[in-house]
């Protein structure tokens, strides 16, 4: 089984921790594609096993992605794990993921247990070793080429939030399943956040865990507030849902803990502009991205399962 790995780069804050991201999927890859959305090349040297792209500009996530899709298939790949610039991957990650892939029928994505370690509510899952999900991020997934393109490939309008979610769910009803590998822990750090003192921690995870919802956790930590991911944000999650409203909802319980656009509000857009140092700038963001997601015009989405 070939697989080959891709990782998507944007102004990387630390060369050492890129470095080691690429130097850890080169111990276990054949082949490595690096979409570059940084308007500056990147000045390290690269092994020749790395194909480098570029626009010299920031094309979006989505873009990125499917460029290494792409490349990818030309080379002959049929599986291809996708990565952050900071993802450092388990040691013998594609060695499982061949398994796995082997024993099981119909997989469009496999990939690893996800974890933050700078958010102490979030548990790891010991048992059982794997099961089926309905939603994964992209970092250290292993997607096949097939799956990508029956399930129409990553929305390049979404630009950069939800581009997960949105393919997730298509993937999901053109026939695939989505495995998840417990005993693999991926530490992906979620935005930048600073969290609280030992006290406060315990006391909004208890809160939590009471009242059975995630959302009250997020307030053991201080996080900043990008106006701009609050302007994708908002609009994305209005128009995936148009996009897709055939096959329910969709962003609302795998991200924000709620069921509804109005639990997204109270989930994501108030604590935005209550956290936020720019709450002006935060506040356009969604009255924009709001406003923007409901004029954009939509065709619901039809799966192809033929």
């Amino acid at each position: 089984m070939k697989i080959a790995a891709g990782i998507v780069l944007y102004n990387p804050e630390y060369m050492t921790r890129f470095t080691e991201c690429l130097d850890g999927i080169l111990a276990q890859a054949e082949k490595v594609y690096l979409f570059d959305n940084s308007p500056e090349a990147v000045t390290v040297q690269l092994p020749a096993r790395v194909v480098y792209m570029t626009k010299h500009k920031n094309m979006g996530i989505a873009y990125a992605l499917n460029r290494i899709m792409e490349s990818a298939k030309r080379d002959g790949y049929l599986w291809v794990i996708t990565m952050d610039q900071d993802s450092i991957i388990p040691q013998g990650l594609i060695s499982e993921y061949i398994d796995v892939i082997n024993k099981n029928k119909n997989i469009g994505i496999v990939c690893p247990q996800v974890i933050d370690s700078r958010r102490i509510y979030m548990e790891t899952k010991k048992e059982p070793k794997y099961e089926y999900i309905d939603f994964c991020i992209t970092s250290a997934s292993c997607t096949s080429v097939e799956a990508w393109e029956k399930a129409g490939r990553f929305d390049e309008w979404l630009f950069v939030d939800l581009v997960d979610n949105d393919f997730c769910k298509r993937l999901r009803v053109s026939g695939y399943k989505i495995i998840r590998l417990n005993n693999l822990i991926l530490n992906q750090e979620f935005g930048k956040i600073i969290p609280k003192n030992e006290r406060s921690q315990r006391f909004w995870i208890g809160v939590s865990r009471f009242l059975h919802n995630q959302n009250f956790a997020k307030f053991s930590y201080r996080k900043f507030v990008s106006p701009m991911r609050v302007y994708y944000t908002c609009r994305n999650v209005i128009y995936v849902n148009k996009k897709l409203a055939n096959y329910g909802p969709i962003a609302y319980r795998d991200n924000y803990n709620c069921r509804s656009y109005a639990g997204f509000v109270i989930s994501f857009i108030i604590p935005s502009i209550l956290r936020a140092k720019e709450k002006r700038a935060v506040i356009k963001a969604a009255i924009n991205g709001t406003r923007d997601g409901k004029r954009k015009k939509v065709h619901r989405w039809k799966a192809n399962k033929g």
